[in-house]
């Protein structure tokens, strides 16, 4: 918490994110790119932690376009002023919306590779995989598309032009894909709870 208030006490910046990590200690975010994989997504997730990434990305505090809500610090003034988290993306988005709305305040979205976290993404309301989800889903990603036209448009000024918006790896443009999809990583999770699992029950 002091990590993120340190950048927070700063006039220029309106907020700031952390990394985050799947419980197999791999990359959950370490921010968001506009564009990525549709209206936005998280860059370099799957990757392992403390592995070197592009350009040391994952490992470098750096300004961002977007952070994600799920552990994010900002001034009270700045969250009021911004009109805080827009109430038409229910579920998804909403983050990404509200730092874009800080950023057109002329104000900084610091990512702090120096704050980990663990987050079991979804555990709680869990994944996009019905009907009414993928239409909400959908809609929401209409909203933000319409609202946010230039950004998707010119590119996330905080990403190279040159890397792909297929996959959140930074590989270049056409490069074979060097990260594992999400779907693997969510199944590798799966297969370690189940061998933790068996390993407890013979234990008792």
């Amino acid at each position: 918490i002091e990590e993120m208030l340190g950048y927070c006490q700063r006039e220029d910046v309106g907020v700031c994110g952390a990394k985050l990590l799947y419980p197999n200690n791999r990359i959950q975010h370490a921010g968001v790119v506009v564009g990525l994989g549709g209206p936005a997504g998280h860059v370099l997730c799957g990757a392992k932690n403390g592995v070197l990434t592009y350009a040391g990305k994952s490992n470098s505090t750096q300004d961002l376009s977007a952070v994600t809500a799920a552990c994010m610090m900002t001034p009270k003034e700045v969250f009021h002023q911004a009109g805080g988290f827009g109430e038409e993306f229910q579920v998804a988005y909403n983050d990404v919306d509200y730092c874009l709305k800080v950023r057109q305040m002329g104000l900084l979205v610091v990512y702090n590779a120096f704050v980990e976290a663990y987050h079991y993404e979804s555990a709680t309301r869990g994944a996009e995989d019905t009907p009414e989800k993928k239409r909400r889903l959908k809609k929401e990603a209409g909203l933000f598309t319409s609202k946010w036209p230039e950004i998707l448009e010119k590119g996330d000024p905080y990403y190279n032009v040159n890397l792909t918006l297929d996959n959140g790896d930074c590989r270049l443009r056409g490069q074979a894909e060097a990260l594992p999809k999400i779907e693997d990583v969510q199944q590798e999770l799966q297969q370690a709870e189940k061998k933790a699992d068996r390993k407890q029950r013979r234990a008792v």
